[in-house]
């Protein structure tokens, strides 16, 4: 269906290769029923079909989890377009110059269980736990379970800030005052 432009073997006929960005510079139309060689973070890839999704974009181009990357499209005489991974591009639609990726805009994690998600790329272990609504802050501390299974404990760094990844990090609560005994 869609693969990386590896080698002069592997590439289609010119006559049935459609470089996009190059039709974007001439202005030319850009043929349907071809094979579409795009651009992405300098990288060329072809499709075998005109229309594409943004996730599909970034899977042939190995930004996987997908997820965790953010794609734009740039067109001639313009900025860069944000594309969505379900949204469908028509590489025959003209003008388009090459696609780019970030990291993502927004970041997910959970505090006990429950999702949470930020724009900030770091935050202090007590900001986590505020925005879990875990409160009031100073009877807890923060603990990261790793993708590993280690543990990583915020009990004496509590405004040291962590910076935010992907995919999602996964923390817990624990309560650092004393549990009343009856």
């Amino acid at each position: 269906m869609e693969k990386k432009e590896s080698s002069k073997n592997s590439t289609p006929d010119a006559d049935e290769l459609i470089d996009v960005a190059a039709f974007a510079e001439s202005d030319k139309k850009v043929p349907i029923g071809k094979k579409y060689r795009v651009k992405v973070d300098d990288e060329h890839y072809v499709f075998d079909q005109h229309a594409v999704t943004g996730r599909q974009i970034l899977e042939i181009a190995g930004k996987t989890p997908v997820e965790c990357h953010t794609l734009y499209e740039k067109l001639k005489r313009c900025d860069f377009e944000k594309i969505d991974l379900t949204e469908v591009v028509d590489l025959t639609k003209g003008g388009i110059e090459e696609f780019i990726t970030k990291g993502p805009e927004v970041f997910h994690y959970t505090v006990d269980d429950e999702p949470e998600t930020t724009e900030h790329k770091e935050l202090t272990p007590n900001q986590i736990l505020e925005a879990a609504g875990i409160a009031p802050v100073s009877d807890y501390y923060l603990v990261q379970i790793n993708e590993n299974g280690s543990q990583t404990s915020y009990q004496d760094t509590p405004t040291t800030p962590i910076r935010m990844k992907c995919p999602q990090m996964k923390f817990v609560s624990v309560f650092k005052g004393e549990t009343p005994v009856s």
